[in-house]
């Protein structure tokens, strides 16, 4: 019996990943919450799209280290992803998953819950950044713009 389990098997439980940069970009102004080893972001999907399941995107900075360091938690990061995003990610939502340094030395149980927390955590009414996009769709209308006082 071989060890490896099929492709196909792999595959079917991975949530869809965001591709485009201006996706990211307009996450930056959405809800964050920020844990040990992640900072998470998420912002409704604009009425123009189609999109109905919840899509994540992930990146880690190089301030965090090399590139084996880099793909290590971002390997993480998508495992975690995969096993709770079925149960508490809200469709229609994006996110993105910013990984520390302190994923990489992290129990995985706790990345779990630190994922699981920052969920919850966006999705209450008291989390930072935009709520909601207008009815336009229009999420810059929502942004307050700081104003300079002399």
């Amino acid at each position: 019996m071989s060890k490896h389990r099929p492709i196909s098997e792999l595959t079917s439980k991975r949530v869809p990943t965001l591709k485009k940069r201006s996706d990211f970009l307009r996450l930056r102004s959405g809800k964050r919450c920020s844990t040990k080893s992640l900072v998470l972001q998420s912002a409704p999907v604009s009425p123009d799209d189609t999109i109905i399941s919840a899509r994540i995107g992930y990146t880690v900075t190089k301030k965090v280290g090399n590139a084996v360091i880099r793909n290590r938690i971002k390997r993480r990061l998508r495992e975690v992803a995969n096993q709770v995003f079925s149960l508490k990610s809200q469709p229609g939502y994006d996110y993105v998953i910013i990984g520390k340094r302190g994923a990489l030395t992290q129990e995985f149980t706790s990345i779990l819950k630190d994922l699981e927390q920052a969920l919850d955590h966006v999705h209450r009414n008291k989390a930072k950044g935009v709520k909601n996009f207008s009815k336009s769709g229009d999420a810059a209308q929502n942004i307050p713009t700081k104003t300079k006082d002399t």
